[in-house]
């Protein structure tokens, strides 16, 4: 067998190099611009695909050890404390408050509300973190209730119309130097503490939320009825309410309470979605690039006929054969690959290797004709020497 050229190798390497580079350029500057950012189309990568896909099997892990309890939009300090009256009674393992308490202020009402959390035991509530005024000073005001904090915060990256995919694990109060859990968190730290400890010990600031598990969701008057299910259960009490409601990997308007009971079953489960690292999908792009750019040197110089027939059949089955692999292990191994400018690589591929052909034989063709040119100049310089010589050897004579 033949093997591969000095030029062949050199064009693998710089068609390899150069499809990678301009097909990350062409994901990501374009999207950078203010007319994508601000329509939010810069904010959706594969892993709203997958998590979306995962949604729509409808096959979701069911985790018994969360419930979701929602009041109506509109409701008072009373429905809330008649809620967690309700829930006292259920032996609920936390209880992760998250509840706008703003408006409706009465001493009566106030004082059955606080009644409510001593008789609901491990109430999480938020704190100052970012929370509103009225709600941290009504919190602030029972802190000697033995309740726990933890703070509301939503990673949308401070960026209006972000897609949330992830979890800020925890934030150190700067006032008190304090380690202030997230309020998933925090409920979960009274139930599984070894589980946040393993969270804690992945030493990262922020965690993708695993979108594909289930949990129960039954509105506050139905919580008599489920009584056996709270037993013992995390219980993500809040307002479903549509002034809370986000961007997310699965839905364009998901309820924020949801998405806490989202980030608390991650953790409980230890369902962390775990990204393949960055130099791990570059050398492996490099690699599938590279052996398709050779291959599609082997099939125009050994089928000239049907090369351009196996190049593209080639292109096709390795894009959809990434594509459903990085699926299958984002779905059964719970690991993310971040390929999508990878797809876009092979399906610029062929172009690049017709580009490079076409620049190689137009350099070919320019040098070509400078050594026409040269030739023709040194034909040239040397007639005028000899005319040059002869008109001299005629001035002597």
């Amino acid at each position: 067998m033949k093997l591969p050229s000095k030029s062949d190798i050199v064009k693998v390497l710089v068609v390899a190099v150069v499809t990678i580079s301009l097909s990350r350029m062409l994901v990501y500057v374009p999207l950078s611009v203010s007319f994508f950012a601000s329509s939010g189309v810069a904010d959706i990568n594969q892993f709203d695909i997958y998590s979306d896909l995962q949604q729509a099997q409808g096959m979701m892990p069911y985790e018994d050890n969360i419930v979701m309890v929602t009041l109506p939009e509109g409701s008072t300090r009373y429905e809330l404390a008649e809620a967690l009256l309700m829930l006292s009674e259920c032996n609920p393992a936390a209880v992760a408050v998250d509840v706008d308490l703003r408006g409706g202020k009465d001493p009566d009402i106030d004082a059955m509300l606080i009644d409510a959390i001593k008789a609901c035991n491990n109430v999480v509530v938020p704190c100052k973190a970012d929370c509103l005024d009225d709600t941290t000073r009504f919190f602030a005001s029972a802190r000697e209730l033995g309740t726990r904090w933890g703070y509301t915060n939503l990673d949308t990256r401070g960026r209006d119309n972000a897609v949330i995919r992830s979890f800020t694990t925890f934030y150190v109060d700067t006032n008190t130097c304090d380690t202030i859990y997230s309020l998933p968190l925090q409920a979960v730290k009274l139930v599984a503490p070894e589980r946040v400890r393993e969270l804690v010990s992945h030493h990262t600031s922020r965690e993708y939320i695993n979108f594909t598990i289930d949990f129960l969701t039954l509105s506050y008057e139905e919580i008599p009825d489920w009584a056996e299910e709270i037993n013992g259960a995390i219980v993500m009490l809040g307002v479903d309410t549509r002034r809370d409601v986000y961007r997310t990997s699965i839905d364009t308007r998901t309820l924020g309470l949801k998405i806490h009971a989202y980030t608390a079953t991650t953790v409980l489960r230890s369902a962390y979605i775990r990204p393949l690292g960055n130099w791990v999908t570059q050398v492996f792009a490099f690699v599938v690039i590279a052996f398709f750019v050779a291959l599609n040197i082997y099939f125009s110089r050994h089928f000239p006929r049907a090369g351009g027939f196996l190049v593209r059949t080639t292109n096709y089955i390795l894009f959809f054969s990434l594509l459903i692999s990085s699926f299958v292990l984002f779905s059964e191994r719970a690991v993310y690959s971040d390929c999508g400018w990878f797809l876009m690589a092979i399906a610029f591929c062929p172009w690049a290797t017709d580009i490079y052909t076409l620049l190689h034989i137009f350099v070919h063709k320019i040098a070509e004709w400078w050594r026409v040119l040269r030739v023709m100049m040194q034909r040239r310089r040397a007639a005028n020497k000899k005319t040059e010589t002869k008109n001299n050897f005629l001035e002597k004579e």
